[in-house]
């Protein structure tokens, strides 16, 4: 709104105006309504309306309709610019458009107008130019003048137009829309709306073009008109309009360097740049018209002011990044602007790397040297998930040894290569990537097995801990490396890495989104828990983990995939598959090999559980190329393991011996450390269960037995396995075996422990305790929850859903423990073979039988309660 404050009176948004506020600046009093107005009385009012606004904003409009008004009461209504007041009757009324041209001599006519007391004036103009003609006419009718200020119109006036004219068709969203675009200006809107309106049952008037975000196609009508308007206008202000779209602030100094004119005359400028309406109170063009501007004036122009615009504000020590964005969406090469978007880029890899990497593809685009910009690059695309770009980007960096920051490509490269397996590779890179990445180096020493080689890197090479990165990674090193204690010092060495591998975590926080690690120090504290049966712990970790996105886009998929472990151990087999689902969201639907294997390995666990032999297949073929993409490393143990426990339940053990063997070899390189051993043997010892193999059971329950001197867990694990051992000799002691389950499912593996309970249970004598073992087998499954069962809506397991088979299922049982085939059990039973094998499969499920022998054994003890 222009000059509201200095003229009060009537403030009128928009161009219609009728009732009590017509007849106000009419001078006379409302009447009833007749058609959009009211009809006017005759006698009151001041003798002078005076109606400001800017250009667009509806005065001649307002002034057509004021002396419609003016004729409905009897007065004689003149054209100030051609009648002769003193040849007019007393009592006439005398309109002037445009005063802000007003001459001397205009102004004289209307004092005559004046002089009969009857005598009246209406008066429209700009607040801009304000020739003396005018200032010194309207300082004589000071006392005897109802101003009307008009201006751009608000959000709810906007509305109600859209409404007027489009109809049902005039959504919020449109109106907003076509508010924004026009910024408000009255004639703008009218204009765009009276185009976008059906007509005669069809669209508006024709095709129109893309101009702004969110706005329809606007005609080419409105554009044509609006570059006539434009066109229009003198010299100097259409150059201030250009000025000011090319992104010219409204400060003298600067619009006075750029339009090559005294400091003095800017003020007029602008003041001339408003009167239009098309320069808006917060400086800015209307979008509408700032888009018709630069489309309109020629394209080596618009490059020439924005270069001189951009050195103006360089050189005043500002950083106008949008101006040098848009120099380089043109491919304007200008030192400058490579300059500001490199330096704005490198603030912005610690904070966006996202708007870093458009920053320097745009430096680029201005002419910053690309072998330059390569590692930076390659960062920024590492850290938002583009792995393959970032590799692109950093090979060349490596490949030009003119190429400046070499370390930093080699650093991305390494953290890429430790995500598919590359780690002795990844350990090159980071001693390349320089002293303060050796803690990065040795972690990828560490996970190969290379102990006394990641030792010496940090010794030799120990990080200057300039930064904090470099010191949370000499950190985790050092976590993993306690983690590897044996003997007597191995509780110790877990409780000590934990510590460390928290605190690294904790240090990292306030910068951890854009840290490209081979690993989070979060993930590997998770694995160290899961390792030692701490699932609350590790659960905790991550969660903070992705709570503060500790590792960015880049570890997302690896903290989610962890969790859903910790939720598929504890019996929570549906939100597992949730966090699987979120974690194949969170990498764009291709996951790292290092990810895929924990994918994999989950899908088979899951299916596993479940008894879905179908899915378990399905799951293990996917599973197999996942390993062979990805070789055996320390933090891929726990993947492993559960594969070798679904290879032996497929009967396809010897397809991971080789993995098997390399595991083994990597865990004597490295001193057979217990926490990362126990659970292996765990896996081995269960892949001879499930076989029925008491003889590949025994080396595993002996180096079970060997740890549990020293690490709670792997005693916890020795008592199961050497219980199992004399359950598969059909030494069954109840009590004990009820022990070892319900100490197997506080340690996180609830699952086996109802394994055991069931396999004992078909091998128990005493029905008695057939009973209580089946009773405990039936709810270990769901323990890990809060309450002890499966958590609402998700899935409890094969045996969390468990109770007394049906009739049915037991008369179906009885001819299944006695060995006739599906379609023997139909034609038993007057039903299909497809119908007992449904009743089949929801019997390994209610009783959590694993292979076939498992769930014979488990239907005799279930048929044996009845005895």
């Amino acid at each position: 709104m222009t000059a509201a404050g200095t003229l009060g009176g009537t403030l009128l948004r928009g161009t219609a105006v009728g009732g009590s506020a017509l007849a106000a600046v009419a001078g006379a009093p409302a009447a009833r309504p007749a058609g959009p107005h009211h009809d006017l009385a005759a006698e009151h009012g001041a003798r002078a309306v005076v109606v400001q606004g800017p250009g667009g904003t509806g005065k001649t409009r307002l002034l057509a309709e004021l002396a419609a008004a003016h004729r409905r009461v009897g007065r004689t209504v003149l054209d100030g610019r051609t009648t002769d007041p003193a040849q007019a009757p007393d009592g006439c009324v005398l309109v002037v458009d445009d005063a802000h041209r007003m001459t001397a001599e205009l102004a004289e006519r209307v004092r005559r107008a004046l002089l009969p007391p009857a005598g009246r004036v209406v008066l429209a103009a700009r607040p801009w130019p304000r020739p003396a003609a005018l200032t010194g006419l309207l300082g004589e009718l000071a006392a005897d003048r109802h101003p009307v200020v008009l201006g751009h119109a608000d959000r709810a006036t906007v509305a109600g137009w859209a409404q007027d004219h489009l109809g049902s068709a005039a959504t919020p969203g449109l109106a907003d829309a076509v508010r924004a675009g026009t910024g408000g200006l009255p004639s703008l809107v009218h204009d765009l709306l009276a185009a976008l309106a059906p007509r005669g049952g069809r669209g508006g008037r024709g095709p129109g073009r893309a101009v702004l975000p969110g706005l329809p196609p606007v005609p080419e009508e409105v554009l044509a008109r609006l570059h006539a308007d434009l066109d229009a206008l003198d010299e100097p202000t259409h150059a201030l309009l250009h000025a000011v779209a090319t992104g010219a602030p409204l400060d003298d100094e600067v619009l006075a360097e750029l339009l090559a004119v005294p400091e003095p005359r800017v003020a007029d400028l602008i003041a001339a740049g408003r009167a239009t309406g098309y320069l808006l109170a917060g400086g800015q063009v209307v979008p509408l018209v700032r888009q018709v501007v630069l489309a309109t004036t020629p394209a080596d122009v618009t490059r020439r002011t924005r270069r001189l615009l951009l050195g103006v504000l360089v050189g005043r020590g500002e950083e106008p990044v949008g101006l040098a964005r848009a120099l380089a969406a043109e491919r304007v090469r200008d030192r400058r602007a490579a300059e500001l978007l490199e330096r704005q880029a490198d603030a912005a890899l610690t904070a966006d790397p996202a708007l870093a990497a458009e920053l320097l593809g745009a430096a680029a685009d201005c002419g910053a040297p690309v072998s330059g910009l390569a590692a930076r690059r390659a960062q920024a695309a590492a850290l938002t998930g583009d792995l393959d770009g970032a590799l692109r980007e950093a090979d060349a960096a490596l490949a030009d040894p003119r190429a400046g920051d070499r370390p930093r490509a080699a650093g991305v490269v390494a953290a890429v290569l430790t995500r598919r397996g590359l780690l002795v590779e990844a350990a090159e890179m980071y001693r390349l990537a320089g002293p303060d990445r050796a803690g990065a180096a040795a972690l990828a020493l560490l996970a190969t097995g290379a102990r006394e080689e990641a030792a010496a890197v940090l010794a030799e090479h120990r990080p200057r801990g300039t930064t904090v990165l470099p010191v949370s990674e000499e950190l985790v090193a050092e976590g993993v490396t306690c983690s590897l204690r044996s003997g007597a010092e191995a509780a110790d060495g877990i409780a000590a890495a934990l510590s460390t591998l928290t605190r690294a975590a904790a240090l990292l926080e306030p910068v951890g989104r854009t840290a490209l690690l081979p690993d989070t120090p979060s993930a590997l504290a998770a694995l160290v828990a899961l390792h030692c049966g701490e699932l609350a712990v590790a659960e905790s970790v991550l969660q903070r983990a992705v709570a503060t996105d500790l590792g960015g886009v880049p570890a997302r998929p690896r903290h989610l995939l962890l969790l859903a472990w910790i939720a598929m151990l504890a019996g929570r087999g549906g939100r597992a598959r949730e966090l699987v689902t979120e974690a194949q969201d969170a990498a764009g639907g291709h996951l790292e090999p290092r990810d895929e294997v924990y994918r994999q390995a989950l899908e088979v666990g899951l299916a596993r559980r479940s008894s879905d032999v179908p899915g378990l297949v399905r799951a293990w073929v996917r599973a197999r190329e996942a390993v062979v993409r990805y070789p055996v490393d320390l933090f891929t143990l726990l993947p492993l393991g559960e594969l070798v426990v679904a290879a032996a339940r497929l009967r396809d053990g010897d397809r991971l011996r080789s993995h098997l063997a390399e595991a083994q070899a990597l865990l004597r390189r490295l001193g057979d450390p217990q926490l990362w051993a126990a659970p292996l043997h765990w896996s081995g010892a269960q892949a001879a269960i499930i076989t029925d193999d008491p003889g590949a059971l025994r080396p595993h329950a002996a180096a079970l037995v060997a740890a549990a001197r020293t690490s709670p867990y792997a005693a916890t694990l020795a008592e199961a396995g050497r219980t199992w051992l004399r359950v598969l000799t059909d030494e069954v002691d109840p009590p004990a075996v009820l022990a070892v389950a319900e100490a197997l499912a506080e340690v996180g593996l609830g699952w086996d422990g109802s394994l055991l309970a069931g396999q004992a249970a078909a091998r128990a004598r005493d029905p008695r305790s057939r009973a209580g073992l089946l009773a405990c087998a039936r709810t270990l499954v769901g323990t890990g929850t809060p309450d002890g069962a499966a958590e609402a809506g998700h899935d409890a397991g094969p045996a969390a859903a468990s109770g007394a088979l049906s009739e049915r299922e037991r008369e179906v049982a009885r001819l299944v423990v006695a060995g006739r085939t599906h379609r023997e059990i139909g034609l038993a039973l007057f039903i299909s073979a497809k119908t007992v094998e449904h009743h089949v499969s929801r019997m390994r499920q209610r009783l959590g039988a694993g292979t076939r022998s498992d769930l014979l054994a488990r239907l005799r003890a279930e048929l044996g309660e009845d005895a």
